[in-house]
């Protein structure tokens, strides 16, 4: 379904604008700062932001006046409430994350060159430490230009740091839009690739680490790192996997004992762990762990493979570089074999899910909610 007249909210994104979204302004926990000299009452934009958490459209739409459609991940059209509210109520445009997708970028152009603003995260994904996930940036310009509407460069200051993607709680702190750049229609067509690439990258590119640095940082919770397993699934001290274990603002490794707080700025505070940044953590166990072959076995939610759901109580095991999913609920033809090396296009969607190709098959499983998706999409990365 497309949107209706160049522009127009839909019903049920004027109503949740006029109620729960007046709501965050309101209490100015949320804002809009445009520095350039876009009307965005009038004329119709190529929003391009990063992309921090689940709730980053509702941030942006909920201060800009008109009606944005957001790509969004096409697993979110696969169930039929989702299908209806993201689909039809909200007019988002499905893409398959991790692949390319053609289909996707002809109904974005559709949408453009009909008056309707169109939103992107070219990550794909959200952040899981606070820096921006790799993005190639020379597809992003020929992209746009290809697209030929302007653009429009945006930041989400704030709005990792008021709920990390995998913290339990959110915090109490305020969340800036923030758009950065304009770039006319006109000068799409007239720069060359390059130049319009490193432009892009230049206003786009974002850390919560480096962000903080200059700006109040008030982000508050007494369990602010409640949940942060499912980022660090590699003690630095004893190397053990799945280790870790929060309550609070505390967390240590079950294994080595190793402790460390994690302080009102997000940084780590330790005795024996040798980081103070999120990203540095992750960046070394992201490196450390592409050279395992084995994790614990751990439980699952869900198997799905393509549209069929075969089971919700699974066991997950990695071993030799075989992923091994045991449906506990059926009796006969109940385990599936996956080799890693015919694992492809692997993204986590929420509740700790992964979605992924082997041998051309899209499958879907799902851990527990507690559990650590993150570890299989660096290893297999």
């Amino acid at each position: 379904m497309g949107n209706s007249k160049h522009g127009k909210m839909p019903p049920l994104i004027w109503l949740a604008k006029h109620t729960y979204c007046l709501f965050l302004r309101a209490g100015g926990k949320l804002r809009l700062q445009n520095d350039t000299k876009a009307n965005l009452k009038k004329g119709n934009y190529l929003y391009i932001l990063n992309h921090a958490g689940i709730m980053d459209p509702v941030l942006v739409s909920s201060v800009v006046p008109r009606h944005i459609r957001w790509v969004a991940g096409a697993y979110l059209f696969k169930r039929g409430f989702t299908k209806f509210i993201i689909g039809r109520c909200c007019t988002a445009i499905p893409k398959q994350q991790g692949v390319g997708d053609l289909s996707t970028i002809k109904t974005m152009k559709a949408a453009l060159d009909s008056g309707d603003n169109v939103g992107i995260f070219p990550e794909g994904t959200r952040t899981w430490d606070g820096d921006m996930l790799a993005v190639n940036y020379t597809a992003l310009a020929k992209m746009a230009r290809y697209l030929g509407a302007s653009v429009l460069i945006c930041s989400l200051e704030g709005a990792y740091a008021q709920q990390p993607r995998w913290a339990d709680f959110k915090r109490k702190g305020n969340v800036v839009v923030h758009i950065k750049r304009l770039i006319p229609a006109s000068k799409l067509r007239e720069v060359q690739i390059e130049s319009l690439s490193a432009e892009i990258e230049q206003y786009l590119s974002f850390s919560n680490d480096e962000w903080k640095k200059h700006n109040t940082y008030s982000y508050v919770s007494d369990k602010r790192a409640e949940g942060i397993q499912r980022l660090f699934y590699l003690c630095p001290c004893c190397n053990s996997i799945d280790s870790i274990k929060a309550e609070g603002n505390d967390f240590e490794c079950t294994k080595c004992g190793a402790k460390a707080e994690l302080d009102d700025k997000d940084n780590i505070v330790s005795e024996k762990i040798p980081f103070k940044r999120l990203n540095d953590w992750h960046n070394w166990e992201a490196g450390k762990i592409k050279s395992s072959t084995s994790f614990p076995e751990e439980k699952g939610v869900l198997l799905q493979i393509e549209d069929k759901i075969i089971s919700k109580d699974i066991t997950v095991h990695l071993e030799n570089s075989v992923l091994t999913v045991k449906c506990n609920d059926i009796t006969e033809n109940n385990l599936y074999t996956l080799p890693m090396d015919q694992i492809s296009s692997m993204v986590l969607n929420a509740k700790q899910t992964m979605e992924f190709f082997c041998s051309d098959v899209l499958y879907r499983i799902r851990l527990m909610p507690d559990a650590c998706s993150l570890k299989y999409k660096e290893l297999f990365k």
